[in-house]
């Protein structure tokens, strides 16, 4: 932890270092993007990309992330709807819910069903964009980070949400993301707005074919008003060679919530950066995940929490269990202002090692210019309990589903805290099926 409260703290961009081949990689990269989407023009990007440093090893966000996946060559599937793959566009059986279907990054509309509701307006990005209800705003996470202004100029659709004051989106709105094909880049950008005491449950759900690769770049963007509630359910299930990162940039205003519950059930390598902006008093975060990964895949979590007024609380709890030869990666930071008095932030970290050629890499950060605050944050790795194992092998259960009951125990309140049930139920079958557990508690069942 870092206490500095003598000092100001460093608000600008900081410059950091490139790297020669690294920036050789990118700039080729992004060529081969160019060439793929001709109507993509953004000159403000453009100069950032040019004076960003493409990530590589020495840079300390990306020290542990390895973006070579990422420089394969690029090509976009033809693949454009659900219709050909005979999949439900609704990832979760018996969920009654709204939906937008995105397949490779382009708007399915004969498998998605908007909500039609006074002051709830919902479509596809591209059109509001296009009717003028939608401006591109780069956001700090863009001027900062190389692949985030990637998104800034190649992200050609998504979601866009705006939900009048008041307003209680009466079902969850499913935004799902298919990715089909080979070496197909997808960029998508989703724009939630939400007015004074509105409410909404979003879930983003990302799957792929079993053969799909290729990379997929979404940035949300979220603005919740005062008082209001966003509740986000995000799911990442991708069996193929996907390269996958996902960003979210949230403001909240005075006395907001904002919720994010995070399942990775499977992906070759899987990064969530998440920047939680809270600008008014009294303004409420809650960020969890759990990862499972196994065989070679790589889940990295980067949060950021910036406090910059007083009376704000957040509580992060991040839950990883690693197989084979799987890696993770946990970095939170909590940013306390100098004006954010009465704050009180949580975060913690814990992790399992359920092999021995599994690597976990935890960094819980604290940053602290206010002297007024109770901020706390934590971090274990460790093994799975020998003596839980032994109590339930002397009962007569197996070793590996006395381990199942003990991974259930382990991440039980992550899923519990999902907005939508019927996801978390969802997500503990796809659990259970990936793992081979022979046995997996159902809450349902009770």
């Amino acid at each position: 932890m870092s206490t500095a409260l003598n000092k100001q703290p460093q608000l600008g961009p900081q410059r950091l270092p490139m790297h020669a081949a690294s920036q050789t990689k990118g700039l080729e990269m992004e060529r081969r993007l160019q060439a793929l989407f001709p109507d993509c023009v953004n000159e403000a990007v453009d100069a950032l990309l040019t004076t960003l440093p493409v990530p590589h090893r020495r840079l300390e966000r990306w020290k542990y992330a390895a973006v070579n996946g990422f420089w394969a060559e690029c090509a976009r599937s033809q693949t454009q709807t659900l219709v050909a793959t005979a999949l439900d566009p609704l990832p979760v059986p018996g969920l009654d819910a709204y939906r937008l279907v995105f397949v490779n990054g382009r708007f399915d509309a004969a498998s998605s069903s908007l909500p039609v509701a006074e002051g709830v307006t919902c479509m596809p990005l591209s059109d509001a964009e296009a009717n003028g209800r939608e401006k591109r705003i780069l956001t700090d996470m863009e001027r900062t980070d190389w692949f985030a202004a990637l998104n800034g100029k190649y992200a050609t659709d998504g979601v866009f949400l705006s939900i009048k004051d008041g307003v209680v989106l009466d079902r969850p709105l499913v935004i799902h993301q298919r990715q089909e094909g080979v070496g197909n880049p997808t960029f998508l950008r989703h724009s939630i707005h939400l007015g004074k005491h509105a409410e909404a449950s979003v879930v983003v759900w990302s799957s792929s074919s079993d053969d799909a690769s290729g990379f997929v770049n979404t940035l949300t963007t979220g603005a919740v008003g005062e008082g209001a509630t966003l509740r986000l359910d995000k799911v990442q299930d991708e069996p193929g060679t996907v390269h996958h990162l996902a960003m979210e940039s949230i403001d909240q205003a005075a006395s907001s919530h904002f919720r994010i519950q995070t399942a990775t059930i499977q992906g070759l390598w899987v990064r969530n950066d998440l920047a939680i902006a809270l600008n008014g008093a009294g303004a409420d975060a809650v960020l969890n995940g759990a990862f499972l990964p196994n065989k070679s895949e790589m889940v990295d979590n980067h949060t950021t929490v910036d406090h910059r007024m007083p009376h704000c609380t957040s509580s992060e709890s991040y839950k990883g269990i690693l197989y084979d030869k799987s890696k993770g990666v946990f970095n939170g930071k909590v940013f306390v202002r100098p004006d954010a008095q009465q704050t009180n932030a949580y975060q913690q970290n814990a992790n399992i090692l359920a092999s021995r050629e599994a690597v976990m890499n935890a960094k819980p950060e604290l940053e602290i210019y206010a002297d007024d605050v109770k901020c706390s944050h934590g971090c274990t790795i460790g093994q799975f309990d020998d003596d839980a194992l032994f109590y339930a092998q002397s009962r007569g259960i197996g070793e590996a589903e006395a381990k199942s009951m003990l991974v259930h125990a382990f991440i039980a309140d992550i899923l519990d805290g999902f907005a939508v049930e019927e996801v978390a139920l969802e997500v503990r079958h796809r659990l259970a099926e990936k793992h081979n557990w022979n046995r997996w508690d159902d809450p349902s069942d009770n």
